[in-house]
């Protein structure tokens, strides 16, 4: 046991060394937040539109980006990790090398054509691609998924109205259909002119292009059309001429002013970097060229770049995702001599970047008020989400007494005021928005390539963190806990026992899958005060325990996702078997041989800077497309190792 401690003590002493030495000055621990294989040609397409400079070195990093990830048989996934390429990010990216002043003759071209052209090129490709290549001018909008800003002017309790969708949608509808009612598009150069030939395999003007407005590739028909977004589709196209000119513009207006807002709200960062660039595109069209500066002054901060490569990041940053965690990790060691300075900065930059800035008007653009919450990146986002809010309450609260500033009562009561507006009427809590849209509106996602896009409903790990964050206010400011927050605990935990599924498991979404869903509910309902022996509790580490891998880590498969039920990864994962140790210690099996084992493969795995091997990505973006957190694999395997050294220490007395 002395041996095993000490082993424990050494591991997370090596940790917390990689973090000293890697740490910011403003406290933040830095990563690239790629994975998504359709974010740099979108900026690409961008910088030509707008006739933006690019340096050769800038050309030469991207298209090292780009080509370090094409498959095999020529083509490009949806993500970086993909097994299989789709005719969507094939053809995008093909664009976008040739963009870079790639010929068309270069090996790696030719053989992403050929793959293109066997799955029938751009008339099969997934409807983001049909629309991109639409304001490319390398397809026609007459083929695309009809995008009418006029949902706009329907009584806010229409079905349809675009308000009742999510936002991660709604914000990205806006520009799309501002391009779809404006037929935006390029003029064609002698670029463009090739880049049709060498796509299409018939003359461009000989194309019918609406007829192939809902033709698909299997590869890229992963969420297939439904049958009433079919019927539907088929009347909007008939309807759309009848609809009076003054509707329209009237419709675009009111578009354009929610841009407007949008833009203004987020200091022209923007909610996520697809809705960057499109805002982007429509002040270049429109002719704003104050918008259109300022919009060029922060789309470059999507960008990561290294001495080889640069990439466009899912958001400018993790900061106030990762920090939220780091300083859960450090805890109580923030006490220590060394590790206080960490804390400290860290404790800083979170207080310095919750949002206290309220929205004007936020029902009107169909947004909820947002002063008292923390945005996934940094301040200037400015959109707020609840479980970011929610670890960086209760990260700053656990590690009070540093001599530093504290926050504030009313700045907590801010936060809990946000997170109160997002609980849903099922009990458990959204991300950004209220659900209010009925589940249904899935049967009309036209993204192909997306799967549970329409609707922000509330998701099992964002509702544990919650709990978590309420505890912890609770145990730290008692005062500030109302007979409403231990109303909306209870309800949420009736919602988290109901969504637990036959087998033991719970489904996340914004993580890989069941092993992020397992660890953050079983925390929430033992923080919350339920039992280990509680038979949901029991029940997931049975689960747990049936997945675990002869080396003692756990590894679940990037298909798991989509298939919606574990899929065995081909090693373990150093990010999940962490997950996996902390909800097993949260049921009461730290002295299980089994647990030991799964604890020596953690160490066992860490390097001697103190850091872990480069895993396989484990955040996810709607069951279709992985994310990298590359700081996950740190602090939650600091969080397991100093979860399992208390449960020595008190072992131990």
């Amino acid at each position: 046991m002395v041996d095993q401690q000490q082993k424990i003590a050494k591991a997370i002493q090596n940790i917390y060394g990689w973090m000293a030495s890697n740490q910011t000055e403003e406290g933040t621990w830095p990563v690239p937040y790629d994975g998504p294989f359709f974010l740099l040609p979108l900026y690409i397409f961008a910088l030509r539109i707008c006739a933006q400079p690019m340096s050769l070195v800038t050309k030469t990093k991207m298209s090292n980006y780009i080509l370090r990830h094409q498959l095999a048989d020529g083509s490009f996934g949806i993500h970086q990790e993909s097994k299989s390429g789709t005719v969507f990010t094939t053809i995008i990216n093909y664009v976008a090398l040739r963009f870079l002043e790639h010929s068309a003759s270069e090996p790696e071209l030719k053989n992403a054509l050929n793959w293109i052209h066997e799955k029938g090129g751009p008339l099969y490709s997934a409807s983001w691609c049909k629309f991109i290549l639409s304001f490319l001018n390398l397809y026609s909008y007459n083929g695309v998924a009809p995008v009418p800003p006029e949902l706009y002017l329907l009584p806010s309790w229409f079905p349809f109205h675009p308000r009742k969708i999510s936002g991660y949608v709604r914000i990205i509808y806006l520009p799309m259909c501002y391009f779809y009612r404006e037929r935006l598009t390029i003029e064609p150069d002698g670029l463009i002119l090739e880049l049709r030939k060498e796509l299409y395999q018939q003359p461009f003007d000989q194309i019918n292009f609406a007829k192939h407005r809902g033709t698909f590739a299997d590869t890229d028909n992963i969420f297939p059309e439904t049958r009433i977004f079919k019927i539907s589709m088929w009347w909007i196209k008939r309807i759309d001429p009848l609809i009076p000119k003054f509707i329209k513009k009237k419709a675009l207006a009111l578009v354009y002013e929610h841009i407007e807002y949008e833009d203004e709200n987020s200091s022209f960062i923007r909610q996520a970097p697809v809705n960057a660039v499109y805002n982007t595109l429509v002040y270049y069209f429109k002719g704003e060229k104050d918008k259109l500066e300022k919009s060029w002054e922060k789309l470059p901060l999507y960008l990561w770049e290294n001495d080889n490569e640069i990439l466009m990041q899912g958001f400018t940053n993790t900061y106030t995702w990762d920090c939220g965690f780091y300083l859960q990790a450090i805890g109580k060691d923030a006490n220590d001599t060394d590790l206080k300075p960490l804390a400290l900065k860290t404790r800083k930059f979170l207080l310095d970047n919750q949002v206290m800035k309220e929205l004007k008007d936020p029902f009107k653009y169909h947004r909820l008020p947002r002063a008292g919450g923390w945005t996934f990146s940094y301040l200037d986002n400015g959109w707020v989400v609840s479980d970011c809010t929610a670890e960086a309450v209760k990260a700053l609260l656990e590690t009070e007494g540093l001599g530093d500033e504290l926050i504030s009562d009313e700045r907590v009561k801010k936060a809990i005021g946000f997170i109160m507006l997002l609980q849903g009427d099922d009990g458990g809590w959204t991300s950004v928005d209220k659900a209010i849209g009925s589940p249904k509106l899935e049967w009309f996602n036209a993204a192909n390539v997306f799967v549970d896009i329409m609707v922000d409903h509330s998701y099992v790990e964002c509702t544990a963190s919650i709990i978590q964050c309420f505890v912890q206010i609770k145990q730290s400011r008692p005062h500030l806990f109302t007979s409403e927050m231990k109303n909306a605990m209870d309800r949420a935990v009736k919602y988290l026992l109901k969504s637990q599924y036959k087998d033991g498991s719970w489904e996340a979404l914004w993580g890989l899958c069941f092993t992020y869903g397992i660890c953050f509910v079983v925390e929430g309902l033992t923080m919350y005060g339920l039992s280990k022996d509680h038979k949901a509790i029991q029940r997931a580490c049975t689960y747990l325990w049936s997945k675990q891998k002869e080396d003692g880590g756990w590894g679940e498969a990037q298909e798991s996702a989509l298939a919606r039920h574990y899929i065995q990864a081909d090693a373990s994962v150093v990010d999940q078997t962490a997950w996996c140790i902390l909800a097993l210690l949260n049921g009461g099996y730290a002295e299980d041989p089994r647990l030991i084992k799964a604890i020596d493969w953690l160490i066992g795995q860490q390097l001697e800077d103190g850091d872990w091997p480069v895993q396989p990505m484990s955040g996810l973006f709607y069951k279709t497309t992985m994310v990298s957190y590359r700081n996950y694999k740190r602090y939650f395997s600091l969080l397991a190792l100093k979860k399992y050294r208390q449960e020595l220490d008190t072992k131990t007395g």
